[in-house]
């Protein structure tokens, strides 16, 4: 498929499993169709238009697909090597660094993504590639994200400790990833790297609040070890977010809005989804009923009245719960089929969509040894949707 070509992709349904849901699956023909990472949208604002990963040709590849004509664009014609996200994508991938891509804010019109060590933005409409900044290539980048402002961000750790992770866990070795490691804030408007920070360990989950005025940032590693931070783009300071001195294990942050943040993890032997106001540091937090169980990823829109994960009620399932009472009850809305011996690629990483409430994810089909996945979008009817 040569770059510009536009082609249908395939859909079919899904099973549902609560009522006022529908979902819809889709995919190029190919083993593996993807959603990006859980914090970057994967539908634009408009909802019409849906960013993926595919390997078509070969090699991981982004496409955006007009969800109302049904057809697919090759967006980038990467022809990167051996690429990977060790220890969570081991396997050596061509084209672009998977998982690595988001959209261009707030234009909704470009996509930016890593080739190697370039950042690149790439126009939806032609394919035109412009390289933002290249990373030295003793340094590995990790998963981009833009804010709605138009900062874009993104870890990274020594290239040696990378190939390291190819054989290892990121726990065997972070005593070493306290050197050589930070993020990068580049400001689009101005076309120019805006702050550089260092950072006593391998950073993750680098996403810039909505307003663009702070940085969530955290340690990838243990869960147990103070896992959460914010940087403040103005004061320079990252303090811990919600610390994590009551032995909690607490993560997977998000933004919801620009001044709250949404996470989830174990506390005191439960399962927790907590809310943290970045502006006066408070929290709240409720348990999962039913016992101590991990939600894996979870996301809400800024004003939802429910929070979606791909763990919880049933492990297999796309899943929500309504926030509020002193607990969360979570009600699956569809399966995933998440292959768990497989890597980050075909983790369902649900992402909902803050104007249509729709939710984006990966979903999986296996027989025997083969396994294939697609794009699934959720779509709740109107009764079905969050009161705000």
């Amino acid at each position: 498929m040569p770059l510009g070509d536009r082609v249908p992709v395939e859909t079919t349904g899904w099973d549902t499993l609560a009522p006022g849901w529908r979902v819809m699956l889709y995919a190029l023909p190919s083993e593996r169709n993807y959603v990006p990472y859980f914090y970057n949208d994967a539908l634009d604002a408009t909802g019409r238009r849906l960013l993926f990963i595919s390997d078509l040709t070969g090699s991981e590849q982004a496409y955006v697909l007009d969800r109302a004509e049904g057809l697919a664009t090759q967006v980038t014609d990467a022809s990167g090597r051996n690429q990977h996200w060790a220890p969570y994508i081991r396997s050596g991938v061509s084209g672009i660094r998977p998982q690595f891509v988001c959209w261009s804010k707030p234009d909704w019109d470009h996509v930016i993504c890593w080739e190697g060590n370039a950042l690149l933005r790439v126009s939806v409409a032609t394919g035109a590639a412009e390289t933002l900044l290249t990373v030295s290539p003793d340094l590995v980048p990790c998963v981009p994200n833009c804010s709605d402002t138009g900062l874009v961000c993104f870890g990274y750790l020594p290239a040696k400790l990378q190939e390291r992770m190819l054989t290892c866990d990121v726990e065997d070795i972070e005593e070493e990833l306290e050197h050589g490691c930070g993020f990068t804030v580049f400001d689009l408007a101005r076309r120019e790297v805006i702050a550089e920070v260092e950072t006593p360990f391998w950073p993750n989950h680098v996403a810039a609040s909505p307003d663009g005025r702070r940085v969530l940032h955290c340690h990838e590693g243990s869960w147990r070890r103070q896992r959460m931070y914010i940087h403040d783009l103005m004061s320079g300071e990252s303090p811990p977010l919600r610390p994590q001195a009551d032995g909690a294990a607490v993560g997977h942050e998000f933004w919801m809005g620009s001044s709250r943040v949404g996470y989830h993890g174990q506390v005191a032997g439960r399962s927790v989804f907590g809310i943290v106001d970045a502006e006066t540091g408070a929290w709240s937090e409720r348990p999962i009923e039913d016992g101590p169980r991990w939600a894996c990823h979870c996301h809400a829109a800024p004003d939802a009245g429910w929070v979606v994960t791909d763990g919880e009620s049933a492990p297999d399932c796309i899943s929500v719960a309504r926030i509020g009472g002193l607990e969360l009850s979570f009600a699956p809305l569809c399966r995933h089929d998440w292959v768990r011996h497989l890597d980050q690629r075909y983790h369902p990483h649900p992402h909902v969509h803050p104007g249509s409430w729709e939710i984006t994810f990966t979903a999986c089909r296996h027989d025997g040894d083969r396994v294939r996945s697609w794009v699934g979008v959720l779509s709740p009817t109107d009764a079905a949707r969050p009161t705000t």
